[in-house]
């Protein structure tokens, strides 16, 4: 059975008001975390500090989602990554996973929602 411990988690959404609304979420299910508004800043990140899980959204500039978990997984092909997307991927959820997705939320999201996918990691 999972612990409760806190996660650091990398956020990585083009939306300002998905990226605050996420801080708040994480924040109230206590754990904590870094934002980034595209793919290449969530790499830089990656490559400057340590965190237990990232949430990607799926379109964003400079690197779309796909792009950025691609050369995500080529250094860290451990960490866990949720994707995120106003689009209900279950229908294309065997391409996610074959793409290095370890599970997916839409948003907006939801406290339960994040609570349960992050259970996995605690």
């Amino acid at each position: 059975m999972p612990s409760d411990r806190a996660l650091r988690l990398l956020v990585a959404d083009d939306d300002p008001l998905q990226l605050r609304a996420a801080a708040r979420l994480l924040k109230s299910l206590g754990h904590s975390g870094a934002l980034a508004n595209h793919g290449q800043m969530a790499l830089e990140l990656l490559e400057r500090q340590p965190f237990d899980v990232v949430l990607l959204d799926l379109r964003m500039p400079v690197l779309d989602g796909l792009e950025t978990l691609g050369r995500l997984r080529q250094r860290h092909a451990r960490l866990p990554v949720v994707l995120v997307s106003g689009d209900d991927l279950g229908v294309d959820w065997d391409f996610y996973r074959r793409s290095g997705a370890d599970a997916y939320l839409t948003k907006p999201l939801e406290h339960a929602a994040l609570d349960q996918v992050l259970r996995r990691w605690r």
